[in-house]
């Protein structure tokens, strides 16, 4: 299985942290059909109050340092919510390293992925797929080697998808990434 950057997908996890929706090899491959493709690192400290904060249940603070595979409809709403608050939001996209994304498989990147997420929990926010699908991109894009292999073909992939999806062609990350 290939990750976001067309390379080996890696573990979001490992045997030292407790279960965080991964498979056996600690990776967010869902093979069994499952929806938690999403690896953030440090669920507590990078993205505090997530699992609250997303109509869940207090369990993301309680993970301490671990990594947590989770829901495009649960990244999605948390971004969504995070963007009606700028401040936070210029945190936020300031931390580079809060999804592992080289533990994001290409699949989040597809159709069948994002259908799954027309409604999530009930407490979705109109657009919020829009908000974590450019939450991935904008967290996994290195800024410091713009020319890198990594980037391009996330770029590659971000823009074969978007290309496909209108909500995300109206946009200032496709025009900028994908009409060159």
């Amino acid at each position: 299985m290939e990750n976001i950057f067309n390379q080996d997908l890696e573990p979001c996890g490992n045997s030292t942290m407790s279960n965080g929706s991964w498979d056996k090899e600690y990776k967010c491959s869902e093979l069994g059909g499952g929806v938690h493709q999403i690896c953030i690192n440090n669920i507590k400290s990078n993205t505090p109050g997530f699992s609250i904060n997303t109509g869940q249940s207090y369990w993301s603070d309680l993970r301490g340092t671990d990594n947590h595979c989770v829901c495009l409809g649960a990244w999605s709403l948390y971004n969504a919510k995070l963007n009606q608050y700028t401040s936070k939001l210029k945190k936020h996209k300031a931390n580079k390293n809060i999804l592992n994304c080289e533990a994001i498989p290409k699949k989040a990147f597809s159709k069948e992925y994002i259908s799954k997420f027309s409604t999530w929990n009930g407490r979705e926010i109109k657009g919020q797929i829009i908000d974590g699908v450019e939450g991935i991109v904008n967290n996994c894009l290195d800024d410091t080697n713009k020319q890198s292999i990594k980037n391009k073909n996330l770029i590659d992939n971000y823009c074969n998808f978007a290309s496909n999806v209108s909500e995300l062609q109206n946009r200032k990350l496709y025009s900028n990434l994908c009409k060159k």
